[in-house]
């Protein structure tokens, strides 16, 4: 069975520019902890959406980007005195980097 690529987007809204980098400054330190990013993590890229936050991965498999999003960035988006939404997922059929 072929396992593609999956682009994961958890939204936190509300949550202002401060508290998202309070909220990245938390990721950070838990990578350092883990020996540095997650196994899978192919891109990462956060921006301003409403009045709140995407957070959008993409990971080498869905099942690796959803148990880091739940294991880890959820628990921590409550740490940081947020709310985390739903976490939403597609496949990815194409991914390249320049």
């Amino acid at each position: 069975m072929f396992c593609m690529a999956a682009l994961i987007r958890l939204t936190v809204d509300p949550a202002t520019q401060e508290q998202f980098h309070a909220l990245e400054a938390l990721v950070g330190e838990s990578m350092m902890q883990a020996g540095g990013p997650p196994t899978g993590l192919m891109s990462h890229v956060a921006y301003p959406s409403g009045n709140g936050v995407q957070v959008t991965d993409v990971w080498s498999t869905e099942e690796q980007g959803r148990t880091y999003f739940d294991q880890v960035l959820r628990p921590l988006v409550h740490k940081a005195g947020l709310t985390p939404g739903d976490t939403e997922s597609v496949p990815v059929w194409s991914f390249a980097r320049p």
